[in-house]
């Protein structure tokens, strides 16, 4: 069977919009009987708020387990684990890792430190997080995208707080967002064969499709690139383009 793997935030909508024919171009793909996995860097909604979000956008009843968050990466690496846990984050994302039964703590009392996004970024908690893994506390974040796009502009991501932390102490984040490892060892580990791949972002994306040697397509229906956008293979206006690409070699 034929897989591909679509971003969300830039590809599929745009805050509560869906781009344009985007919903005719997924109805189309599920049609000719090839599976869509759902990917995002998204970590301020829970995969379930992501799949309510999409079911109510596109009319579909979604396979919960075809959405993939950095918080699923976070749940199968992390689930059972005693360690306590700081999260700079939403409320969200607070909840979704105390539903996990894991221990979620003050910063003091923490051994792992979780970078996430805020609306509004707190700088006195970011100092105190450069503290305190200057002293050797470990950290892990859920991307590194320096923007998101909205129907608004882009906005600040959790990158922007990781470039602060990564830039003072001259370290190197390990991420569970599409940019790392990680993300994509989740595909492999689960024999989840990705043939395409389709996002609007070459450092998150296209490097994704990459290390799953897949065939990847860059929309332009999001952010601004800053990496060469010749790294991908195709380049398209936008989501629905992909379709006679994708039905074609199916």
């Amino acid at each position: 069977m034929t897989i591909i793997a679509t971003d969300l935030d830039g590809t599929i909508y745009k805050g509560q919009t869906l781009i344009d024919d985007v919903k005719n171009g997924v109805l189309e793909i599920i049609n000719a009987g090839i599976e869509i996995y759902f990917t995002t860097n998204n970590s301020s909604q829970s995969p379930n708020e992501i799949k309510e979000k999409l079911d109510n956008l596109l009319q579909l009843n979604l396979d919960m387990t075809k959405i993939i968050t950095p918080l699923v990466i976070f749940q199968s690496l992390y689930s059972g684990s005693n360690k306590d846990i700081y999260i700079y984050g939403s409320d969200n994302l607070i909840n979704f890792i105390k539903k996990l039964n894991m221990n979620v703590t003050n910063l003091e009392n923490a051994e792992l430190i979780l970078i996430g996004r805020k609306e509004e970024n707190n700088n006195y908690e970011i100092n105190q997080i450069l503290k305190n893994v200057s002293l050797g506390k470990e950290i892990l974040c859920l991307n590194k995208d320096l923007t998101f796009p909205t129907e608004l502009g882009e906005r600040p991501g959790n990158g922007a707080v990781v470039k602060i932390i990564e830039d003072n102490l001259s370290i190197d984040i390990p991420t569970l967002g599409k940019s790392g490892n990680l993300y994509s060892s989740y595909f492999i580990k689960n024999n989840i064969d990705i043939s395409f791949v389709v996002g609007d972002r070459v450092d998150t994306d296209i490097i994704f499709g990459k290390n799953l040697n897949a065939q990847t397509f860059l929309v332009s229906t999001g952010i601004k690139n800053y990496l060469d956008v010749n790294i991908a293979d195709v380049q398209l206006n936008k989501f629905s383009d992909i379709v006679p690409f994708i039905t074609k070699n199916s």
